[in-house]
């Protein structure tokens, strides 16, 4: 007798085997990726497309290319894709159990807690504070305009941004000497990142370069902030900045507040995020300006109308809406943390492959915003992509600079409230003129900053 389909063995379906990119034994396609990375992640995609198996030798991932990756990882299944694995035991080392890596019922906590405090209402009492830093930072670069000198202006962004982040998250309460101590610290510790992600299987007892001077360097940056907290707790100083709100803040179910070590590891993570992520926003978006005339006279025009030679305040951020693009533009090409890498709980499915339990993936910032799909001629700095007219029908994960799903950061409102500022009050004061003729490389580091910096002179405008 014949059997009927309904009677046959049930036959599970199987899928295609991930296309792989090739590589050397042992290490893989690493080489080809240290040599000139952004090129290697694009002509990969053009190759094996939005889905693929990096082969890294002795290691494997799954790097995902397109914003429907994003959703699928960042929102849809987001508690299936964990923030395990060597890069984020790396950022644990710096940041400890910060809202950034910290995860289930802890994270909720603590996101509950801090959420309030960086709601787009609440930071108007902050806007004055970063005006001031602004101001003070401009106010020092005076000397080498009226010079002529070159200057690197990554660096002078780095001190602007630290002079900001210092002043909202402490108040007056950090010295000159402090705030230098605690920027040395972070962007060492920043430096190591990807050093310790790539010896995190070695032998702890090692003696490998440059990990005695991040432990160092850690002990400076902890020394500062500890005693910054042990003020706080004592009363001394103000009560307008971030981390007297914090110190203030209490979780409503239990009534507690947060211990030393908890502030600890939540300001190291704000540092970070408002400092490094900043300064290098502001400095590819100079590289783009100074490249692009029309662009630039594009921003002063919108500045000058807004502000009239004045200084802004939270109100005049509405009257702003191209220097945001400008800077959202400038994250788009070159974003700050350009891959979220992302560990499988359980087995999964993307595009029609098995994800199974314990891969690695890559989600690829950098590439949901190159994707020629979403972004028409992507390598190009158009700031009038994020018209609303432009805007509309675009993916909702093609840009996501700050994360997305539940996990957004929380200091995006924040970020971009600091990038605004500083890119109006900059356009106001001075005129920038680059002193090489070269593009500008992005350097491979635990952040996406320019190679080499951005060497310019600046003068003075005098409308």
């Amino acid at each position: 007798m014949l059997e009927t389909s309904a009677s046959l063995p049930f036959v599970a379906k199987s899928r295609p085997a991930l296309p792989e990119t090739e590589g050397w034994p042992l290490v893989g396609s690493l080489p080809q990726i240290l040599k000139d990375p952004f090129a290697f992640f694009a002509q990969a995609r053009e190759r094996y497309g939005d889905i693929y198996r990096l082969n890294l030798g002795l290691t494997k991932v799954v790097v995902l290319n397109h914003p429907r990756h994003a959703q699928h990882v960042l929102r849809d299944q987001g508690q299936n894709y964990r923030k395990g694995g060597p890069m984020w035991d790396a950022v644990r080392g710096l940041l400890g159990n910060g809202l950034v890596v910290s995860e289930g019922d802890f994270w909720l906590r603590q996101r509950r807690m801090m959420q309030p405090h960086f709601h787009r209402q609440r930071l108007v009492g902050l806007t004055d504070l970063m005006v001031e830093a602004i101001e003070e930072s401009l106010d020092s670069w005076e000397a080498a305009a009226a010079a002529g000198e070159p200057v690197n202006l990554h660096q002078h962004f780095n001190q602007l941004t630290m002079r900001v982040i210092v002043r909202t998250l402490f108040g007056s309460a950090l010295s000159r000497e402090d705030m230098e101590q605690a920027g040395r610290a972070i962007g060492y510790a920043l430096d190591y990142i990807m050093t310790a992600m790539i010896t995190h299987a070695l032998p702890g007892w090692l003696p490998l370069p440059g990990k005695k001077r991040y432990q160092q360097a850690l002990a400076e940056f902890d020394e500062v902030v500890y005693r910054i907290i042990a003020q706080s707790r004592a009363g001394e100083g103000e009560e307008n900045h971030l981390l007297a709100m914090l110190l203030n803040t209490v979780d409503e179910e239990t009534g507690e507040g947060m211990s030393d070590k908890q502030l600890r590891d939540e300001v190291a993570t704000i540092f970070l995020a408002g400092y490094e992520t900043t300064s290098i926003v502001l400095t590819w978006a100079y590289d783009y300006l100074s490249q692009q005339p029309a662009v630039m006279a594009k921003l002063q025009a919108e500045v000058h109308e807004a502000l009239q030679g004045r200084r802004p305040t939270f109100a005049d951020l509405p009257k702003l809406p191209y220097t945001k693009m400008v800077l959202q533009e400038a994250m788009r090409i070159r974003p700050p943390s350009y891959w979220l890498p992302r560990t499988a709980v359980a087995d999964d499915e993307m595009d029609g492959y098995d994800i199974p339990a314990g891969t690695n993936v890559i989600s690829l910032t950098y590439m949901y915003h190159h994707h020629p799909e979403q972004w028409p001629d992507p390598e190009r700095f158009d700031p009038e992509r994020f018209t609303p007219e432009q805007s509309a029908g675009r993916h909702a994960f093609a840009w996501v600079p700050f994360g997305a799903g539940q996990r957004l950061c929380i200091g995006r409102d924040f970020s971009l409230m600091e990038g605004q500022l500083a890119l109006a009050m900059m356009v106001q004061r001075f005129d920038v003129r680059r002193t090489q003729d070269e593009e500008t490389k992005p350097q491979l580091s635990g952040t996406l900053r320019p190679k080499n910096g951005l060497p310019v002179i600046l003068t003075r405008r005098n409308d």
